[in-house]
């Protein structure tokens, strides 16, 4: 995970730039692993090396709560030895949706709620 805890400080101009240089290394890594994301790039004709920019990821169909539900595993992109944890929504407005976590991901969730907390003045 690369973390950069002063982003949050920065202008919504700095912001962006720092979104759009990590873009394209996240559309790649999705294209290599994701089965989901493969395939919706292929039928749509989606090159990934156009998106460049937050306004491009238009070109990208919207992801729904059914694609998750009937397409669960095809978006689990690491090792069946990778994933630590299991969690599930409530279904509270239909059927559950799974979603599979790594100790990155827990990382990631974790630094999350600590620049949170930091940033309302906790320490």
């Amino acid at each position: 995970m690369k973390k950069n805890p002063e982003i949050q400080f920065r202008s919504p101009e700095e912001i962006k730039a720092y979104q759009e240089s990590r873009l394209a290394e996240e559309l790649l890594y999705l294209q290599n692993h994701s089965r989901f994301y493969q395939r919706l790039f292929q039928a749509h004709h989606i090159d990934i090396q156009q998106i460049k920019t937050i306004e491009d990821l238009q070109q990208i169909p919207v992801t729904t709560k059914t694609d998750l539900q009937l397409h669960n595993e095809d978006f689990i992109c690491v090792s069946r030895d990778e994933i630590i944890d299991y969690v599930t929504t409530s279904g509270t407005l239909g059927d559950p949706v799974t979603f599979v976590l790594t100790s990155e991901d827990l990382d990631r969730l974790a630094y999350n709620e600590y620049l949170s907390f930091t940033t309302t003045g906790c320490s």
